[in-house]
């Protein structure tokens, strides 16, 4: 190639077409070469970064779900939301064009995949009402079989994307096609430098690294439209992309040290799941009573010289019924983990993203209906859904039940209470056994402050202002629940069908910021030793039953029941009418000779005595259980 000079001396102007940015030219031999556009690295890099934009902003669009055009106005407001969600697509693309050495298919490759992912979970949040995220991606087969429901709904912004994304494959294709580099050094430099950016990037901000909780909680909080008590409506404020690597974290599960699966399998094979006598199956009813706790079992209460306890009702329940302390993981928040302990029977249940065992599935099989209810919206913690993973036919909710017979609003336990028995007396009628879990929301914290919601209970004159207000305001819940308790318990007892009755708490109550009315109280919250551990986390469990129960199983349920974790609390009933039942509570039994409480705190009552280590007699049954429920979570597939 030639070269001319400058005007200045001893200066060269290059221009070759590789100093000009052209990867290559080509042309016959002895030809004049042909400058080409498509064939500028500038040019064609340029394009990579606008569609990976496009392709992000496309995402965000779909992730904005039933909020919309509203949400993805958000979206655009937010710096933090934008880098996070379009950077990791940008380096993405990069990385793939260093690797396949074509622009068109980097982008196909990578956008795809974008794209495919970004329309899933459009239409996951369209039928289901929850997002993609990571552990989806182990469903991924369930979801091309429900892919053909979707057809009749695409909308304007699931063609928007695909378009967007085949514009951009063409235009590549045609007019941005320069290679990477010119060796293979180049490509493997460039590739290595984009995979590291990308994978530090995910590691800062998304899924552990120093930046991560910051970049969740602050920098991409957009609160404006949301529930920030909807964990669905929480993971989409923030897009797509960004929340989905946020949750890889959630998508495998450790496995137990030593876990064998073939193990496991020769252990259910040992124990199998065992029927329920025909004769024996009762109808069984569980209401966890939300922030429902017995504080005179840990303070002195006083009380206004006119007033009865609030707590009579229930120990008068109390004293026909088989009782103990249920010792939860959780204080004044998390009503979940001892909702799904007791139901799933695993002091680790995992996240609960598929189709699970449970003993409502248990029951199920057995032939029980299975169904239950809360009051309040099925968005939170996501029951809505992981209800029907959990194998109940029917779960009534505010949206579809509660809201009709209680103009609109949150049931409390005067509406819920006779609506859980009514419910079970229909189903009861189709002849089949009814196995009911229900949550309720009365007693549920914070509690007023400056005015009386049921009246006066404890005097003015003993109590802060604050700690006045809120002692009044929860004590006049529990009286209301303890009332409702003993009606639906007169009720039960008038049936001639079997009924079996589990009432529990699920934590303690909030009672003031910093525990202050507990501190008023005096109450032990010393966790380094027992008293304190189980004053802070432990709640009252009640199982009673009435008449035709009891004669049906032999057992008269009343008396003083062990210390238990929500997970053990199935299994020990079972034990006590001298069912098998299934494999889990089979392997369970072993393990509550001694072990009857597993806190996720790393702490056991091992005997009656706290430890935070099991001795070695006890390990094998500790890890038969341990196995068994990874196992259940992990490689048993339930058929829908």
């Amino acid at each position: 190639m030639k070269k001319y000079h400058s005007a200045r001396p001893n200066r060269l102007i290059n221009l070759s077409p590789s100093a000009l940015g052209y990867t290559r030219y080509t042309g016959k031999r002895g030809h004049t070469p042909t400058l080409r556009i498509w064939r500028m690295r500038w040019l064609t890099l340029l394009g990579l970064i606008l569609s990976s934009i496009g392709i992000g902003f496309c995402s965000l669009r779909l992730a904005s779900g039933a909020f919309g055009e509203t949400m993805y106005r958000s979206y655009l407001q937010n710096a933090a939301i934008l880098w996070l969600n379009i950077t990791p697509v940008v380096l993405l693309i990069l990385f793939l064009w260093f690797v396949v050495r074509q622009a068109w298919l980097s982008v196909l490759l990578g956008g795809g995949a974008v794209t495919i992912l970004s329309i899933s979970n459009y239409f996951k949040l369209m039928f289901r009402d929850d997002p993609l995220t990571a552990a989806d991606l182990s469903l991924a087969a369930e979801g091309i079989k429900m892919a053909k429901n979707y057809v009749t709904a695409i909308s304007p912004e699931v063609l928007h994307a695909g378009l967007f994304l085949l514009c951009a494959v063409v235009v590549l294709a045609l007019i941005c096609r320069a290679r990477p580099a010119r060796t293979w050094k180049g490509r493997s430099t460039g590739g290595i430098v984009c995979f590291s950016l990308l994978c530090i990037g995910i590691w800062t901000f998304y899924v552990g690294g120093s930046y991560t909780k910051t970049a969740w909680r602050t920098w991409t909080d957009n609160p404006e439209e949301i529930n920030q008590w909807s964990a669905t409506q929480v993971y989409l404020s923030k897009g797509f992309v960004y929340p989905f690597l946020h949750s890889l974290p959630e998508a495998g599960e450790k496995k137990p040290d030593g876990y064998k699966k073939s193990t496991v399998e020769a252990l259910i094979n040992e124990h199998p799941d065992a029927n329920i006598p025909e004769s024996q199956k009762v109808n069984i009813v569980s209401i966890m009573l939300e922030g429902f706790n017995d504080l005179t079992r840990f303070a002195d209460i006083e009380l206004r010289e006119d007033k009865k306890s609030p707590y009579k009702a229930f120990h008068d329940f109390e004293k026909v019924s088989y009782t103990g302390n249920l010792v939860t993981n959780i204080f004044a928040a998390g009503t979940v983990n001892t909702e799904r302990g007791h139901i799933t029977g695993m002091t680790d249940y995992g996240s609960l993203r598929h189709n699970s065992w449970s003993y409502a599935r248990y029951f199920k099989s057995q032939g029980y209906i299975t169904q239950g209810s809360h009051p309040s919206n099925d968005w939170f913690y996501n029951r809505k859904n992981i209800n029907e993973y959990l194998g109940f036919d029917d779960y009534y909710f505010l949206e579809n039940h509660y809201s009709a017979i209680n103009d609109g609003k949150i049931a409390m336990d005067d509406v819920l209470i006779p609506e859980i028995y009514d419910l079970l007396v229909r189903d009861m009628d189709s002849g089949k056994p009814v196995f009911s879990f229900n949550v309720t929301y009365q007693n549920h914290g914070p509690y007023p402050i400056g005015w009386l919601r049921y009246g006066e209970f404890v005097p003015k004159d003993v109590y802060s202002e604050d700690s006045y207000y809120i002692l009044n305001n929860y004590l006049g819940g529990i009286e209301k629940t303890g009332k409702q308790l003993i009606k639906f318990k007169k009720k039960l007892d008038k049936l001639d069908e079997p009924v079996v009755l589990f009432l529990y708490g699920d934590h303690n109550p909030w009672l003031g910021d910093a525990n202050s009315v507990y501190k008023e109280l005096g109450v032990n919250f010393d966790l380094a030793t027992q008293e304190g551990f189980e004053n802070y986390y432990s709640t009252r469990y009640l199982i009673w039953a009435n008449k035709a129960a009891k004669e049906v199983l032999g057992f008269d349920f009343v008396g003083k029941g062990p210390d238990l974790s929500p997970a053990f609390l199935m299994a020990h009933f079972f034990d006590l009418v001298n069912w098998q039942g299934p494999t889990l509570a089979q392997v369970t039994l072993p393990l509550l000779k001694h072990v009857t409480v597993a806190s996720d705190h790393g702490v056991f009552l091992y005997d009656k005595k706290l430890t935070n280590a099991l001795p070695e007699s006890i390990r094998p049954s500790w890890k038969n259980y341990t196995d068994l429920c990874y196992y259940l979570r992990n490689d048993y597939r339930i058929k829908s």
